[in-house]
């Protein structure tokens, strides 16, 4: 937590800083999706449920933490890429049920 306190978040706000650290705590310092523990602060990556350009904000209950291959999963636009990131995270099906909830509420079609 002191790694992930002491992170750089360059243009961020002080309510998005505080409520990443707020989260990786409820969290227990795992993944949301994956419930996988984070290894290191490199691979945590925090997503706005609502994309900030969708009038999406630094509250608490817009952020959820996951690891940097299922961040890049919820935002894949292309087959290639979806496919690549499904086979790299192996996520079962209630995960992925999480990852198109996730992708719904950022404006993306579901996957299969």
């Amino acid at each position: 937590m002191i790694k992930l306190m002491r992170q750089p978040l360059y243009g961020r706000s002080c309510e998005y800083a505080d409520n990443r650290i707020a989260l990786f705590s409820a969290q227990s310092g795992k993944c949301a999706v994956t419930g996988r523990e984070f290894t290191d602060t490199s691979e945590i990556h925090c997503h706005h449920k609502v994309p900030k350009h969708k009038c999406g904000t630094d509250n608490y209950d817009n952020l959820i933490l996951v690891t940097n291959d299922v961040h890049k999963l919820i935002h894949a636009n292309t087959e290639e890429t979806i496919e690549k990131y499904k086979i790299i995270c192996n996520l079962n099906k209630e995960q992925m049920k999480k990852i198109n909830n996730l992708r719904k509420l950022a404006g993306y079609a579901e996957i299969a």
